[in-house]
């Protein structure tokens, strides 16, 4: 999807255009056809402080969340029919910083583990479905950097892959710190065991676990591997708690991976698993 008008800045002081562009409410679905918008051509040169308008576009099928895609864009403000999305700023990060392996444990510190040195810190703006029609949309953006609005897309975003990464010295539940009976519960931190969840989106079950390791994991989401001390019933252990199911929760303890297969090392439980949509075949529970 491309855009297809512009509104040039014509006037000398520059981001008086784009300030009465506010002011004027050049956004809105009343009052966007006021401004005197004109084709922009592809050989245009990108300007600043410029509004720029598409209009007659379909929202994606389905229900999966719906994003605009502004990353060939420098920094301004979006609306869809006259919803205010935000402002946007696609300024990338530092090239360097990314390590080449990531592990979370020991003390926290601001480029631990950081990702995407070098790309812009965001591109996608999510905009919500209730916002949309089924076709004939606005959109409207003020740039005030410069761009180049020909590459913009609208689609929807998947999320199939579920990751999470918790150690064994992780805080148990808030639940086990709150037992029914107040008056005689005795609570015990050696006693509270740490909990894993993980959850699909609704109308989604985990249909299968591509990685699960109890030990020394290393990587992150997706680019997980396995360190040098590993449960071997790892695997097993996950799938037999989450499989088929839209939620599931594992106790993240030796008792429950077959014992201490590294003494004297912190272990952590890294999982990724796959969502995928319900599907019924003879049976309500049947999960392919």
């Amino acid at each position: 999807m491309a855009l297809a008008y512009i509104l040039l800045n014509r006037d000398p002081r520059g981001p008086l255009v784009g300030l009465l562009g506010e002011f004027m409410k050049f956004y809105s679905i009343s009052e966007n056809e006021r401004a005197g918008w004109a084709y922009l051509t592809q050989d245009a040169v990108p300007a600043t402080f410029s509004w720029y308008k598409q209009t007659h576009i379909d929202a994606p099928g389905g229900t999966d969340p719906v994003v605009l895609d502004l990353g060939s864009m420098g920094k301004g403000q979006a609306w869809v029919n006259g919803h205010h999305i935000g402002r946007y700023w696609t300024l990338a990060g530092p090239k360097d910083g990314c390590p080449g392996t990531c592990d979370y444990r020991g003390p926290f510190e601001p480029n631990k583990c950081a990702t995407n040195c070098g790309e812009p810190t965001q591109m996608w703006y999510h905009i919500p479905r209730s916002w949309l029609k089924t076709s004939n949309n606005l959109l409207v953006l003020f740039e005030e950097t410069g761009g180049n609005p020909f590459e913009i897309s609208i689609k929807s975003i998947s999320t199939r892959a579920i990751c999470a990464q918790v150690p064994e010295t992780h805080h148990p539940p808030l639940r086990m710190w709150n037992p029914p009976d107040f008056t005689n519960a005795k609570i015990s931190v050696k006693n509270m065991t740490p909990e894993m969840h993980l959850k699909c989106e609704y109308g989604y079950t985990i249909s299968s676990v591509e990685f699960a390791s109890y030990g020394t994991p290393q990587g992150s989401c997706q680019k997980f591997s396995r360190g040098n001390c590993h449960a071997p019933n790892s695997l097993s252990v996950v799938s037999q708690a989450c499989l088929g199911k839209n939620s599931c929760s594992i106790r993240i303890s030796n008792s429950v991976f077959g014992g201490d297969s590294c003494p004297g090392i912190v272990k952590t439980l890294a999982v990724e698993a796959r969502c995928a949509e319900k599907a019924f075949h003879g049976s309500p529970t049947s999960i392919h």
